[in-house]
């Protein structure tokens, strides 16, 4: 597919979704990355992570082999630029530890219950990292790793509350599954913030 057609498509497609506008860009970006073939070199100017030309890597620019080597200030920015959402409400939410990105909201207030809790980390670690560190995909062990820490991990539980997240797709298999978010996961990423921070 010629990369004017793969634009016009993508355009298409943010038209007929009826998005808000702030959203469009990041939209537009997923549309592309979903209309390029595989093989494909990324659309330029399409920014890389979950809203990018994907390519299946693990790892961003701003991911060293001992941890996020991007500051907090970088990725807040990456972030509220990318997807709408106010950049005060992300700093309540989540910050960077030792190189690692961790949830700054206690685990019993993530949620009702476990199943709403580990959903909740699972979208914050996967959204942040993918705009923030420019990570493809998040893996479930980080995810997984995050919700120990929270203490709200349900081990015979887990894989199926991570099959039930809307707007995110899982790939891969065993330990190797990762999360990767869609255009309707980032669209309602900025409303997940306002829930938590009880301002919905």
């Amino acid at each position: 597919m010629e990369v004017s057609e793969v634009l016009k498509n993508a355009w298409t497609a943010v038209e007929d979704a009826g998005l808000p506008e702030r959203i469009q860009p990041v939209a537009f970006s997923e549309a592309v990355r979903l209309l390029t073939p595989a093989n494909s070199a990324p659309t330029a100017g399409a920014p890389s992570g979950n809203g990018g030309a994907a390519t299946g890597g693990s790892g961003g620019a701003a991911q060293g082999a001992s941890g996020i080597t991007a500051s907090e200030e970088e990725i807040y920015a990456k972030v509220a630029a990318q997807t709408g959402v106010d950049r005060d409400k992300l700093e309540r939410v989540v910050h960077l530890d030792g190189g690692i990105l961790k949830v700054s909201i206690p685990g019993l207030k993530l949620g009702k219950n476990n199943i709403e809790r580990a959903k909740a980390v699972a979208q914050i670690l996967t959204i942040v990292r993918g705009f923030g560190v420019e990570e493809n995909e998040t893996s479930l062990e980080v995810i997984r790793t995050e919700c120990d820490r929270l203490r709200i991990y349900d081990p015979n539980n887990f894989s199926s509350h991570m099959k039930a997240l809307v707007g995110y797709v899982i790939t891969g298999t065993g330990t190797n599954r990762r999360v990767r978010a869609k255009s309707p996961g980032i669209a309602a990423f900025p409303g997940l913030l306002d829930s938590l921070l009880g301002e919905s």
